[in-house]
């Protein structure tokens, strides 16, 4: 990813209840110096005139596929996401090369967004209140190193990791999150056999970050807090999660809530408990399916019962992602790290 950084000279904010967000993110109006912007220090916005493209008609491929380009590594690192029954699979050494990819599928308007920097992925619903339906994009500003994401249209912008608006016109807008799987390519070919891969159709010959992404078992497990007000994470380490699968229990938003992973599956969830279960992990053996509980049903890697009186049901989550160390704690005042 390439930065452009340079001297900020104005070192207040504030944000202009009267101001109008409506001009394109090239324009004038986006000087990152302006004080009516932005609702964050200024001196914490880098950034600004990189364009990245637009990518709102992605191509996918099969895991064969992409298997016999021979580009990714199988530890290469890549998010999954599961739509319905619908596995969708994003490598993050194409993912680089605009940091935002949009698509729709069965309805479901969604962005996944992916900041190398601080090696976060988050997939947003771009759905807003009132009908309105955004296309997402990479705007080149950065907040606290961070990837800030905006409407095509320049009035909204957003910090990826604290999921914040950044200006007026969107300080007091939350995207809907839907939570990916972070893993490895092996795994994709091993266990999701059937994904669509994003694929980036001329990865040899673009202008593309040369660096590839490898899984960093150093990076932390964060499942977010929202109830608390100030900024709350509860943090986890793949080397606390060794010998087969691991889970630890936490309260997260008022709810009691179960974390499950594994250093050898190379995966981390989160999932809220339903009244009267008590979840155990299952054998490492048994991947995919990641949990049981005291009514016999099995639960996948996306929290979908496979077996069981509840099959079929879906176990919701509170927001959870993977980021480097120094991110976590450049973005959150409130860290718990369990070990």
């Amino acid at each position: 990813m390439r930065i452009l950084v340079f001297f900020l000279i104005v070192v207040f904010y504030s944000c202009s209840s009267g101001s109008d967000e409506s001009s394109s993110p090239n324009n004038s109006n986006t000087n990152p110096t302006s004080n009516n912007l932005w609702c964050v220090p200024i001196e914490n916005i880098a950034g600004g005139v990189l364009e990245f493209p637009i990518i709102d008609n992605p191509q996918y491929n099969s895991v064969s596929e992409i298997e016999s380009i021979n580009y990714l590594a199988d530890n290469s690192k890549v998010a999954i996401l599961k739509i319905e029954d619908q596995v969708f699979v994003y490598p993050y050494d194409y993912t680089n090369y605009s940091e935002v990819v949009n698509d729709t599928f069965q309805d479901f308007n969604f962005a996944l967004t992916y900041c190398p920097i601080t090696e976060t992925a988050l997939c947003f619903n771009r759905n807003l209140v009132g009908n309105e339906t955004i296309t997402i994009m990479a705007s080149g500003y950065l907040y606290k190193e961070n990837l800030v994401h905006s409407d095509t249209n320049g009035k909204y912008f957003w910090s990826q990791m604290l999921n914040e608006g950044l200006r007026d016109s969107s300080k007091d807008i939350k995207l809907n999150t839907i939570n990916i799987i972070e893993t490895n390519w092996l795994n994709v070919k091993l266990q999701f056999q059937n994904a669509l891969v994003y694929n980036h159709p001329n990865i040899n010959n673009c202008d593309c970050d040369e660096t590839f992404e490898s899984i960093d078992f150093d990076n932390l497990f964060g499942v977010i807090n929202n109830q608390v007000n100030n900024k709350s994470v509860h943090l986890f380490n793949y080397n606390n999660f060794v010998n087969g699968k691991a889970i630890d229990f936490i309260s997260v938003n008022g709810k009691n809530t179960v974390v499950v992973g594994s250093k050898e599956n190379i995966f981390f969830n989160a999932f809220y408990i339903p009244t009267n279960l008590d979840f155990e992990a299952l054998n490492k053996n048994e991947f995919p399916n990641i949990l049981t509980d005291n009514e016999g049903n099995i639960w996948d890697i996306f929290g979908k019962a496979v077996q069981g009186p509840r099959e079929g049901q879906n176990l919701e989550s509170p927001l959870s992602y993977f980021g480097a160390e120094w991110a976590w704690n450049e973005f959150f005042d409130n860290i718990t790290v369990h070990n």
